[in-house]
């Protein structure tokens, strides 16, 4: 099947369901719930067309996507990060702006026309936010929440793309490549963090636990 074939919803299912591999395995209908905050009869009726369609494999309450449903998913969120790579390196767009407009984008680029953005950017291996291409690589570090004070990190990837915590991370400087002394954690989760030039900021354990860093974790 063509991703043509197929409506927006339905590639925004095949879409988060590969990212919920990407971190996990294997998605469930309770994270697609969260997701897209519809009912659960509407992600029934649109994982039942997706199944019938031979896109997704459901098996002990996981779903997990077909060769053909990664196929399709894998075009979605190549074409979603390598647009986000042109709206933020070329047009000089803020992470919230590019990432709402490469939804959009993600759906409607010719493949001819995304292999020359490819191109012009110079075959980027990850997405603004540190997400790796499909077919780029794989992204593997810590949790900045595992790692004891003391040590020095590189930022590796923001987890979860929420716009709350791409704005948050973009505020402080949590950038892909940028390193950070771990200072201190606080007895309620919060961390706080120096970077190279001395400057210090405390960041709340909930957006510590979506930093992925290339440091050591506890105990190592």
């Amino acid at each position: 099947m063509e991703t043509e074939e197929l409506s927006e919803p339905l590639e925004n299912y095949l879409k988060e369901i590969y990212e919920l591999e990407e971190l996990r395995g294997y998605a469930r209908v309770s994270d697609l719930i969260t997701i897209f905050r519809i009912s659960p009869g509407t992600i029934s009726k649109a994982l039942n067309r997706l199944e019938k369609l031979g896109l997704i494999i459901r098996k002990d309450k996981k779903i997990l996507l077909s060769d053909d449903g990664k196929r399709i998913a894998e075009r979605l969120i190549k074409a979603h990060r390598l647009s986000e790579r042109l709206l933020t390196d070329i047009l000089g767009l803020d992470w919230i702006r590019a990432h709402q407009i490469a939804h959009r984008l993600e759906h409607i680029w010719p493949d001819d026309v995304l292999e020359k953005i490819d191109s012009v950017l110079n075959y980027p291996k990850t997405c603004p936010h540190g997400h790796p291409i499909p077919g780029r690589g794989v992204i593997k570090g810590e949790i900045m929440t595992n790692i004891k004070p003391g040590e020095v990190v590189e930022v590796l990837m923001i987890v979860k793309e929420e716009e709350w915590i791409l704005a948050k991370a973009s505020e402080v400087g949590l950038l892909p490549g940028s390193r950070f002394r771990i200072v201190e954690k606080k007895d309620n989760g919060d961390i706080v963090l120096e970077d190279m030039s001395g400057k210090k900021y405390e960041i709340p354990k909930v957006l510590a636990e979506q930093v992925m860093v290339n440091g050591k974790p506890n105990g190592a």
